[in-house]
């Protein structure tokens, strides 16, 4: 199939809107002009237009996708040409207010710029020689006569650099190459068409800061100037189809993004015209594809019936459907089974093919009526073995959706779901049940995760292409020049992108169409740290941040060994200490700063920010701590509350068991945290027992609910006014609501499931309101009072991690997520948005916000080369 050829057009496209980025300097309105596009050769690749204002100055200053794409070095030239000559003060009063272009045309093994300037107003020839002689006094200038026009030509001593210029019918053109400024000044030579031209025009956005144009008929010699074999199928999809393309950029720093309009010739013998009077619609087919999918074409369509009928249509115009009729009345005579009526109705509105990074190829069709398959699947298959069938009749899924599944003449096919996988070879599909049950889905990647935040999943044909896995298909089409560029990573940053893909969407006869390269920018988050500290085994604890000093704060964290790091907001180390055991839950922080944490090996810790210990500390405790401390002021004193299985351990600061407490013998190992409020002590166990204890550690009231277990932390909650109540939810998602004081209330949660992960969002009072329930891969967020849900968002892999929490402002929290199976952690708002840059990839435990007083917001991670990385957003 080599759908990855299509990466050729595509890295010539992003190169294109890359050359403009130095001539886009100058100021004024762009005013709209034909005339300077009538001199372009016929063989023109691609046009770029701009503005010449600030605005577009500011938008491109730190597009680095540019200079990945075109290459540095060629920038820095660019720009001391620019420099020297379009901003020199004799030029400025003629270039200013005009539309500038860049064009691109084949020269032998290379694509060269063309640089397209009109002239406010007349130049007089006599005067540019002594304009050059003066703008670019650090070059040799020659001059020669030719075609009744004279060439300047500015040489630095560099091989491949003379730059060209010359004036005609008041435009500067100006390029690398000779040959095109005879091109475009010999009258005789052809030149683009006018309607090709009105078409950019009409076309062209004044809104974006770069515009551009692609006459179709060029794709086929895109593709024989670049690759060095035989096109593959996705340029044979648009080989002939006439017509052409406008594109205006959406700017994003991470991801290069063109949308436009796109029309055709209208010949019904192509296929692509069968979209047409289609219009984009979701697709959803790419949930299915393997991880190590290398590129894929993906169909979807709206209109079933319309596409039937011009589907029909086309097999007509390709003289395929006699044969096709033919061999259906044969399946009918023989087994009474209608293609029409029984064949075609069991069948979806999505297909795919899938180019894998070993270049095998697999098909994907939706399943429209599963119970119509179920009732003549073995009418038109053979059953092999478990899942695996193969069909009986060859062309069944070219009659179904035409010339992309050609070479599947008589597949085998695997049932997952609602969907057929096929493929010409058994093996392939047992590899790929092999993936499917391990969930090795390309949805589980962050490369794919970061495209389909940005190109969305609502078209009629995507086609996708991941670079790291299809890299060395790339290598093996593009010539050598071209291959050497792409794999050039000093000078060039082709490698740097995750994808690029193509959409689609049919537009009452016309199309839209949108081309998007996700790079890995080194301003998106996590790709490049402020710093890193090395850990010499896995860390085993969320980073935290505390106070240290009243100008400072640090970062505290615990690696495999126990040993403990203090560690600066600028990454050094400030102190570090072996713990004697691995630290329980979290660390909490007291108003002297000094920080109590709790160890498995039955120690209780209190250390100042520099890691001294303080007097008596630290001690042995009777049992293991089974959660994070508790820091409450009960009675006027501020208490330890420590829990430790089935009991709660009890310290003052000093270190010291208080008088009116002793350690409590609880029926249950306790939930979590101990809760503290007004003086009170809430505490509850897994079967069920909940313990109200008053501040001199009286059992004030214990409430049983039998028959029922619970494995997640208990809340505080309001229900009426200055009273207070103890929240909480068993395992089969029923919560009840304990004020100690009257009958318990009830009420069943969705979704129902023993493995849900209950927590609450914290709050400065320490009342819930809201809670998270995720449930295998599906996280819901609910109000507690309303039960009203807020937000839900479902993973491609059962999340095993409770949430974390990150304070935003007063009572404004960020919920982070990590999908520990695919290494990726999310951030959530409290409306349900993934914060812009997440997911990352990064282990479960990190954090998110301030490390120092006065310092940016940062995310602190740990990945799996047992590295904290500190990234700046």
């Amino acid at each position: 199939m080599r759908n990855t050829i299509i990466i050729t057009v595509l890295l010539f496209v992003a190169i294109i809107g890359a050359s403009i980025y130095y001539f886009a300097n100058l100021d004024g309105d762009k005013k709209e002009t034909l005339r300077p596009l009538t001199f372009l050769p016929k063989e023109t690749f691609l046009i770029t237009t701009f503005q010449n204002n600030a605005t577009t100055d500011n938008i491109f200053k730190d597009f680095e996708i540019f200079g990945a794409l075109v290459g540095r070095q060629e920038f820095e030239q660019w720009q001391t040409l620019k420099a020297k000559l379009l901003r020199h003060a004799a030029m400025q009063p003629y270039v200013n207010d005009v539309d500038l272009y860049v064009s691109f045309h084949p020269e032998k093994d290379a694509i060269t710029s063309l640089f397209t300037i009109p002239t406010s107003a007349r130049i007089d020839t006599s005067a540019i020689r002594s304009f050059l002689d003066n703008a670019a006094s650090t070059y040799t200038i020659t001059q020669k006569d030719t075609l009744e026009h004279r060439i300047y030509s500015l040489d630095k001593g560099v091989k491949d650099s003379v730059f060209h210029i010359v004036y005609h019918e008041d435009i500067f053109f100006a390029s690398f190459s000779e040959r095109i400024l005879y091109q475009v000044i010999d009258k005789q030579s052809p030149k683009l068409g006018r309607d090709q031209i009105d078409y950019f025009i009409d076309n062209n956005s004044r809104n974006s800061p770069l515009s551009i144009y692609f006459v179709h008929e060029q794709i086929s010699q895109i593709a024989e100037h670049l690759m060095r074999r035989k096109t593959g199928d996705f340029i044979e999809l648009f080989k002939n189809l006439g017509g052409q393309s406008a594109w205006n950029l959406s700017f994003k720093n991470d991801a290069l993004i063109l949308s436009g309009e796109s029309e055709t010739a209208h010949r019904k013998e192509h296929y692509i015209e069968l979209f047409a009077n289609q219009h984009k619609t979701s697709q959803t087919l790419y949930n299915y594809f393997p991880q190590s999918t290398a590129s894929y074409l993906s169909f979807a369509i709206s209109d079933p019936d319309r596409f039937r009928n011009d589907l029909f249509s086309w097999l007509e115009q390709q003289k395929e459907l006699p044969r096709l009729q033919a061999q259906f009345a044969e399946i009918k005579r023989s087994k009474d089974v209608s293609f029409e009526e029984d064949i075609r109705p069991i069948f979806g509105k999505e297909f795919a093919l899938v180019e894998q990074s070993n270049q095998a190829q697999l098909a994907f069709i939706s399943v429209a009526d599963s119970n119509q398959l179920d009732a003549f699947l073995s009418s038109i298959a053979t059953h092999i073995s478990d899942s695996l069938y193969r069909f009986d009749h060859s062309n069944i899924p070219f009659a179904l959706y035409g010339d992309p599944l050609k070479s599947f003449q008589r597949p085998y096919f695997l049932r997952i779901a609602n969907i057929l996988v096929l493929a010409n070879y058994e093996s392939l599909l047992s590899e790929y049940q092999r993936d499917w049950r391990r969930v090795n889905l390309l949805t589980n990647t962050l490369g794919f995760k970061n495209s389909e935040r940005i190109q969305g999943n609502e078209a009629n044909i995507t086609c996708f292409i991941r670079t790291s896995t299809s890299s060395s298909i790339i290598n093996n089409l593009l010539k050598p020049d071209f291959r050497e560029s792409f794999r050039d990573k000093k000078d060039f940053g082709y490698q740097d992108f995750y994808s690029w893909s193509i959409q689609i969407a049919g537009n009452n006869g016309h199309f839209q169409s949108s081309i998007y390269g996700v790079y890995k920018s080194k301003n998106a988050l996590g790709s490049v740290a402020d710093w890193t500290y090395e850990f010499d085994h896995r860390p085993i604890t969320a980073p935290q941040v505390f106070e240290h000093s009243d100008t400072s704060q640090f970062i505290l964290m615990q690696e495999q060994d126990h040993t403990v790091h203090a560690i600066s907001p600028a990454g050094s180390k400030l102190w570090s200490t072996v713990f004697h055991g691995r630290v329980v839950g979290e660390a909490q922080q007291l108003e002297d700063r000094s920080i109590v944490l709790v160890t498995d090996r039955n120690r209780l810790y209190r250390f100042d920010p520099d890691g001294n210990s303080l007097p008596g500390f630290s001690l042995g405790m009777d049992n293991e701590p089974t959660y994070s401390p508790t820091i409450g002021d009960v009675g006027g004193k501020p208490l330890i509350f420590i829990p430790a299985g089935q009991k709660l351990l009890v310290f003052t600061l000093d270190g010291k068991k208080p008088e009116s407490w002793n350690h409590k013998n609880l029926e249950g190992k306790i939930l979590f945290d101990v809760k503290v409020h007004n003086d009170q002590i809430f505490v509850g166990t897994e079967n069920g027992h909940f313990y109200q204890f008053d501040a001199q550690g009286n059992l004030l009231k214990e409430e049983i609910i039998a028959d029922s277990h619970f494995n997640n932390p208990i809340a505080l909650i309001r229900p009426e006014q200055n009273q207070y109540a103890v929240y909480a939810i068993d395992t089969a998602n029923v919560s009840f609501t304990i004020d100690f004081r009257d009958e318990l209330k009830t009420y069943r949660l969705e979704p129902d499931g023993h493995r849900s992960l209950i927590s609450f969002f914290p709050n400065t009072e320490d009342i819930a309101h809201r809670m998270v329930i995720i449930n295998q891969k599906h996280v819901l967020t609910k109000g507690i009072q309303d039960s009203s849900a807020l937000f839900d968002f479902t993973f491609t892999q059962e999340i095993t991690d409770r949430p974390q929490y990150f304070a935003e402002g007063p009572n404004n929290y960020l919920l982070g997520i990590a999908s520990r199976r695919n290494y990726l952690v999310y951030l959530f708002d409290e409306k349900g948005s993934i914060r812009d840059g997440f997911p990352i990839e990064a282990l479960p435990d990190f954090y998110y916000g301030k490390i120092d007083y006065n310092s940016a917001t940062y995310l602190l991670c740990v990945r799996r080369d047992r590295k904290l990385y500190a990234f700046k957003h």
